[in-house]
């Protein structure tokens, strides 16, 4: 059956030419001795007009994505717990919203490179006092505010 599906979806590859490619892995939650789920996303996308908006909202997460195109845009809304982000752009028109981050374990590296970079992160998170590393390289405009 596997081979049948791989014959038949093997021919659109040849004639079609994809916007973004998406790679995708979410685990099952696994408990801990604590009673919390893990996750894990990994994401990544290569292409043209890229977008991406995710949603988390708790316990150890681990999170990894990357956009390696042409028209980058990602809007990230996290939650809770053990996090660490790992957010690559690195192409073309880069943009991150960054949302209503309420962290814990946090550590957050994001790494945007080349053309229109931005960042912006908004909001009264309790993240203060989280280490975060950024690299932007390119037309760069860096905007964070924290409780206003």
């Amino acid at each position: 059956m596997k081979w049948l599906l791989f014959v038949l979806f093997s021919g659109f590859s040849l004639g079609v030419s994809a916007q973004s490619e998406v790679f995708f892995n979410q685990p099952l939650a696994e408990k801990t001795t604590d009673s919390r789920g893990s996750q894990e996303l990994i994401l990544i996308q290569t292409g043209q007009l890229n977008d991406l908006q995710y949603r988390e909202t708790g316990n150890n997460n681990r999170v990894r994505v990357q956009q390696l195109g042409a028209q980058n845009s990602l809007d990230l809304d996290l939650s809770g717990n053990d996090n660490q982000y790992s957010i690559a752009q690195k192409g073309n028109q880069n943009r991150l919203q960054w949302g209503a981050v309420q962290q814990d374990g946090g550590l957050l590296e994001v790494l945007q490179r080349g053309n229109n970079n931005q960042l912006i992160r908004e909001g009264s998170a309790t993240a203060a006092g989280v280490p975060m590393r950024i690299e932007q390289t390119g037309g760069s405009q860096l905007i964070l505010r924290n409780g206003f």
